[in-house]
């Protein structure tokens, strides 16, 4: 009888178990049709991430350094199912990236990443980057395959890195992206449209949402909507 008490119990369990397995995992693969690479920076660190979609035109999105790539993945997919090629990745120091966590050196990070696609043979490159991944996209935006560079919420320096000489010299169209109540990051883009010549763009959205979860809060569809349209205009 107690053996058959425990052999209920452990049936009682099992489905319980899996899905809090399920859970803990979710956000270690993206699944579906996302390929998992890598590709080393330029002193050779290993750096982790996935390619969703194919095509010529790609889209580079980087992360938050509150985040990970993952937080990425759901956006990636809807730019996947509009005919982009798209890579989310780790920083240094951050999931399965190798290294030391160095936020000064996010943009060599980054840089690796263009040239991830720039061997592929793509002719066009978007970055789109949070928080500390706008900066470091604007520490790059000038790169001669970059066809448009989109932040949000982003600052203009973050510790040792400071983009404010780097932004002049972005020929791209770029677009800028703050939550109303995130007054800093508000302040932010006001130097990013003094410092950048033309084509440029501001959206302050509602809410104090950041980075991210600006695609996820109560201006989800239409931050979405304005970086499709971005995307649209300068990839054609």
């Amino acid at each position: 009888m107690y053996l058959l008490r425990r052999l209920q119990i452990k049936t009682f369990y099992l489905p319980v178990l899996l899905f809090l397995l399920s859970a803990c995992s979710a956000n270690t693969s993206p699944g579906g049709d996302a390929i998992q690479v890598s590709f080393n920076t330029e002193n050779n660190i290993f750096l982790s991430g996935h390619v969703f979609g194919e095509g010529n035109t790609a889209v580079i999105l980087s992360h938050m350094d509150t985040g990970d790539q993952s937080n990425w993945w759901p956006f990636a997919r809807t730019l996947r199912d509009k005919g982009y090629k798209v890579l989310t990745y780790d920083f240094r120091g951050f999931r399965d990236s190798f290294g030391e966590a160095a936020l000064d050196s996010s943009y060599e990070d980054l840089n690796a990443a263009i040239d991830y696609f720039v061997d592929q043979n793509v002719s066009k490159i978007v970055l789109i980057g949070a928080g500390i991944g706008g900066t470091a996209s604007l520490r790059v935006g000038n790169h001669p395959s970059v066809v448009g560079v989109v932040t949000l919420s982003s600052s203009p320096i973050v510790g040792a890195l400071n983009v404010v000489d780097d932004i002049p010299a972005i020929k791209a169209p770029k677009m800028f992206l703050a939550a109303e109540e995130d007054t800093f990051n508000v302040r932010s883009t006001d130097v990013f449209l003094q410092m950048s010549g033309d084509p440029k763009e501001r959206h302050i959205m509602k809410g104090a949402e950041q980075g991210t979860n600006m695609l996820i809060g109560p201006s989800g569809p239409s931050a979405k909507g304005l970086i499709i349209d971005f995307l649209r205009r300068n990839t054609q």
